[in-house]
C-alpha cells in the first residue's frame, strides 16, 4: 500500500469525521496536511497559500495526493511546485460552490466556483460522494459553458466527466448500536421527530417551522427533538419552536456529546429535512440506521440513502406535501422498519473502505507505471 498525501484546509465537522474514518480503516498511509475549520470562505482564499508554506516543513515521499473542494489546488501546486508535480491528484468533493444554495438576494460569487472547476481540470481523478452531486457538478458547468462571457475552456466539461467517478462518504455507525437500547417501542406516547441539521438557510429551517406550526394547530400529537448546531439563519434560532411549544419539546440544544446524540437518534422515530440541497446526508444516513423513518426532499441524495419501496410515504414533492407525509408518518409510527437499518449500513466504513482503498491504489499505480 502507498503512503498518501491529505489536503483538507477545512478539518472540522462532517470533514474532519470523514478524514478520521478513512485514515483509520483504510490500509493506506496518510499524512495529513490541514487547516482547523473556520469562515468557509477565508478557508477557501486562504487555504492553499497557508497549506504550501506548512508543506515545507513534510519529509519524505508519497505516492498520490487526495485534495478537497475548499482547496484551490491550482494554487497549491503552483506555490509547492515542483515538489508535488509528479504525484497523482485525487479531488474529493463533498460539496461545490456553483450548485450550492444562496441566501435569497445575493449574487452568484464565480471565484468559488471557478476554484472548483479550475481544480477539477488539475487533479487526475474527480471524485463525487454521490452520483446526484457528481451530475448535478456537470450540469452546471455544461449550463455555464452556453453563457456568454463565460470561463469555462472548450472541452473541459467532458475532460472533468470523463475522470470522474463516485465514492460515497464513510459514516461511523457501529459505535451507535451500545446505546441501542433506547429504542422508543411505547405506542402510548407521541412519536418524537427530530431534526439534526444545522439551523442555517440552506436548510430552510423556515418550512419545518411552518410544517411543525401546521401540524400543532391541527392537533397531532408529537413531540420534538431539536439536536443541529444552532447556525445563522434569517429565518431566527430554533428557540423559535422551544418557545411557542415548550410542552411538546422532548430535547433542545446542539448535541455536543457522542453519547447523548446516539440516545437521541435511537429515542426517535421520525427525521425530517427540509433542505434546499443534499450532495450526500451523513446525518441522515445517521438517522436511519438507528430506526428513524425519513420525511426528506424527493430531489437531491436521498433517492440514494432511502430505500425504493418507502420513497413513496417518505420523499415529498412541496411543502404542502411534507405536512402531509410527516402527518402519516406520525399516525403510522413506522420507525424502527429494519430497511431503514440496511439502507444505512452500506454506508459504513466496513462496507465502503474496500472501494476506497481500490480508487487510491489504483492512483498511486499511474504514478508507478
Amino acid at each position: 500500500m502507498a503512503r498518501g498525501l491529505f489536503v483538507e484546509p477545512f478539518y472540522g465537522g462532517s470533514h474532519r469525521a470523514f478524514l478520521d474514518g478513512l485514515v483509520r480503516h483504510s490500509a493506506h498511509h496518510f499524512t495529513l496536511l490541514t487547516l482547523e475549520d473556520g469562515e468557509w470562505r477565508r478557508r477557501m482564499r486562504r487555504g492553499a497559500h497557508e497549506l504550501a508554506a506548512a508543506a515545507a516543513q513534510l519529509d519524505g515521499d508519497f505516492g498520490f495526493l487526495v485534495a478537497t473542494d475548499m482547496l484551490d489546488l491550482p494554487a497549491f501546486l503552483a506555490l509547492t511546485r515542483p515538489r508535488f508535480s509528479h504525484l497523482p491528484i485525487m479531488l474529493y468533493l463533498h460539496e461545490n460552490q456553483l450548485t450550492y444554495p444562496r441566501l435569497r438576494g445575493t449574487k452568484f460569487n464565480s471565484w468559488f466556483g471557478a476554484m472548483n472547476y479550475l481544480s477539477a481540470c488539475a487533479a487526475d481523478v474527480v471524485a463525487f460522494n454521490s452520483e446526484f452531486h457528481r451530475s448535478d457538478f456537470l450540469a452546471a458547468l455544461e449550463a455555464l459553458s452556453s453563457q456568454p462571457n463565460n470561463w469555462i475552456a472548450a472541452g473541459t466539461v467532458q475532460a472533468i466527466a470523463g475522470k470522474s467517478t463516485v465514492v460515497p462518504v464513510g459514516v461511523d455507525l457501529g459505535w451507535m448500536d451500545a446505546y441501542a437500547a433506547g429504542r422508543r417501542r411505547s405506542a402510548t406516547e407521541p412519536p418524537i421527530v427530530l431534526w439534526n441539521h444545522r439551523w442555517e438557510f440552506d436548510k430552510a429551517p423556515e418550512v419545518f417551522i411552518r410544517t411543525v406550526r401546521k401540524l400543532a394547530e391541527e392537533g397531532v400529537p408529537f413531540r420534538l427533538a431539536l439536536a443541529g448546531e444552532p447556525g445563522n439563519s434569517p429565518s431566527g434560532g430554533p428557540g423559535v419552536l422551544r418557545d411557542e411549544f415548550p410542552e411538546r419539546i422532548h430535547h433542545f440544544g446542539y448535541a455536543d456529546d457522542r453519547a447523548t446524540y446516539a440516545r437521541l437518534l435511537w429515542e426517535s422515530d421520525i427525521v425530517v429535512s427540509t433542505t434546499r440541497h443534499e450532495f450526500f446526508g451523513v446525518g441522515m444516513v445517521e438517522a436511519l440506521y438507528c430506526g428513524c423513518f425519513p420525511i426528506a426532499p424527493s430531489g437531491f441524495n436521498f433517492t440514494a440513502l432511502v430505500p425504493p419501496e418507502l420513497q413513496g410515504a417518505a420523499l415529498f414533492e412541496s411543502e404542502e406535501d411534507c405536512a402531509s407525509k410527516l402527518r402519516a408518518a406520525i399516525v403510522s409510527r413506522p420507525g424502527g422498519d429494519s430497511r431503514l437499518r440496511r439502507a444505512a449500513a452500506r454506508f459504513a466504513w466496513p462496507a465502503v473502505i474496500g472501494e476506497w482503498d481500490a480508487h487510491l491504489e489504483e492512483l498511486a499505480t499511474t504514478r508507478r507505471r
